[in-house]
């Protein structure tokens, strides 16, 4: 039994540079991250114990795990699965999306040259699914297997067959996608998918309604979708002090939507039942990303620490800079 309102912090996992995603591993004994400076951070959650995994050259993009084997992604378009291979390029441009198959036997990938792309456990490539006209921002599998969902920068969302590649249908999200006469780019985007556990429900994290392309500022927002008949109902919240896009989006284990939030003063975990309003919010820092352990009774959010001023850091001096950090947050609920 889990009671989201009664959610509390258990333990912060500290780090000294921005961490942009986070797992826990099968096993359930590890919280696994990516850094901005190029790093996969493995914790012990029972002791504490840290260790730094390299490999990549830029900000780790996603991190998931196939099988009890790490893969990890870089926005370069690295991707690595420990101890057995990896892949230089997998996408023409920068990888954004990274979903393993219920399975464990295939994973997928999406990035800025808008084809999300099927691969075996091997690295070998399976499939292409072409077509977006927007960057592949996030994937998601059907509990099923047979079914991949994409999501794309202008809000639209596609469903694959797996097996045949083809097209079966799209879903209009573009509530989360915004381009302003004055704008300078789009704004927004499906920047999280995620399944309920009998596959009946998906929901559609993002952005609407956005104010200007700097700073991105607009109302963070998850659509449902009822995955038969494609109706849907929208989540929000009324938060001003969190502005910024709901980033990723999952079902508890009792069909309680729960999304994190970034924004310019503060981010926040909330929860959503039956009301399209939260029943319960967590404030804090910039939350980038979330994940269920196996027991289904802890969350694990990256979360942002600032050291000094906003941006990217402060500096102290011409010889001295000091970046901003990061941290695994645990919640027991």
């Amino acid at each position: 039994m889990i009671d989201v309102a009664k959610a509390k912090l258990e333990k912060t996992l500290s780090y000294e540079r921005m961490l942009t995603c986070v797992r826990f591993s099968p096993c359930g004994t590890y919280a696994v991250a990516g850094s901005v400076d190029a790093r996969v951070v493995r914790w012990d959650l029972k002791t504490g114990a840290r260790t730094a995994l390299e490999g990549h050259r830029t900000w780790v993009a996603a991190v998931a795990f196939l099988g009890d084997r790490l893969l990890s992604a870089d926005l370069q378009g690295r991707l690595i699965c420990r101890d057995a291979w990896a892949i230089e390029a997998p996408h023409a441009e920068w990888l954004r999306a990274l979903a393993v198959h219920p399975d464990g036997t295939r994973f997928a990938t999406g990035g800025h040259d808008r084809v999300a792309r099927l691969w075996s456990a091997d690295g070998k490539l399976v499939r292409e699914f072409a077509g977006h006209k927007g960057y592949v921002f996030s994937l998601a599998f059907h509990p099923d297997g047979r079914s991949l969902v994409t999501g794309d920068l202008f809000g639209t969302v596609r469903h694959w067959d797996l097996e045949s590649g083809k097209l079966i249908r799209e879903f209009d999200l573009k509530v989360l996608h915004s381009r302003g006469e004055e704008f300078l780019a789009d704004v927004g985007g499906v920047r999280s998918l995620a399944f309920d556990a009998a596959g009946k429900r998906l929901a559609c994290s993002g952005l609407r309604e956005a104010k200007s392309n700097t700073f991105c500022p607009g109302l963070p927002t998850v659509v449902v979708l009822d995955w038969e008949t494609g109706e849907r109902r929208q989540l929000g919240v009324k938060e001003d002090k969190v502005d910024g896009a709901a980033t990723r989006v999952r079902f508890l284990s009792d069909g309680t939507v729960a999304a994190t939030g970034e924004g310019q003063s503060q981010g926040a975990l909330w929860f959503w039942k039956e009301s399209p309003d939260p029943v319960h919010a967590l404030s804090g820092q910039s939350m980038y990303d979330l994940d269920i352990h196996p027991d289904g009774g802890r969350l694990a959010a990256a979360v942002f620490e600032a050291k000094g001023r906003g941006g990217n850091g402060r500096h102290a001096g011409r010889a001295e800079y000091v970046p901003n950090a990061g941290a695994v947050r645990l919640w027991s609920l």
